[in-house]
């Protein structure tokens, strides 16, 4: 009876591991689009227009992350952060890319969540942070 109880209690403390197991480094997917649009999966992102992004590999996430940064002649113009089922206005309101005067620009998005300070689970918004997880990365150009 003894080992079957241990048995059990092995099975279930197992269950909750590898439940609660954090996504690893490129296991996710992520891809841009322009909401809103009939074909978006091929219609080009602009600037001050909407960018949303499809992705995987966040269910077991509380609190995945997507950066979008965009360049012109290599230098950032424009970085936001947000969650993945935020719509950014590529340029937000005020960026280097708005005082250029906007023009096309070479963008890329990141999935990615943060790690707490131990490392062994998701940052929980309280207390350091040890560093980020990148799930995906992508890449697409938005005209000026």
């Amino acid at each position: 009876m003894k080992t079957l109880i241990a048995f059990g209690l092995a099975l279930v403390f197992a269950g909750v591991a590898f439940a609660g197991a954090l996504p690893s480094s490129n296991s996710g997917t992520i891809s841009a689009y322009v909401p809103g649009v009939v074909g978006a999966t091929t219609t080009q992102p602009t600037y001050k227009g909407s960018v949303a992004f499809h992705t995987t590999g966040t269910s077991k996430l509380k609190n995945p992350r997507v950066w979008v940064a965009c360049y012109q002649g290599g230098a950032l113009v424009y970085g936001e952060g947000g969650s993945p089922s935020v719509v950014f206005k590529l340029g937000g309101d005020m960026s280097t890319w708005v005082i250029n005067g906007g023009g096309a620009a070479t963008c890329t998005a990141d999935l990615y969540y943060i790690l707490s300070a131990n490392g062994t689970g998701e940052w929980n918004g309280k207390g350091a942070q040890g560093g980020n997880v990148y799930l995906a990365h992508t890449g697409f150009n938005a005209a000026g």
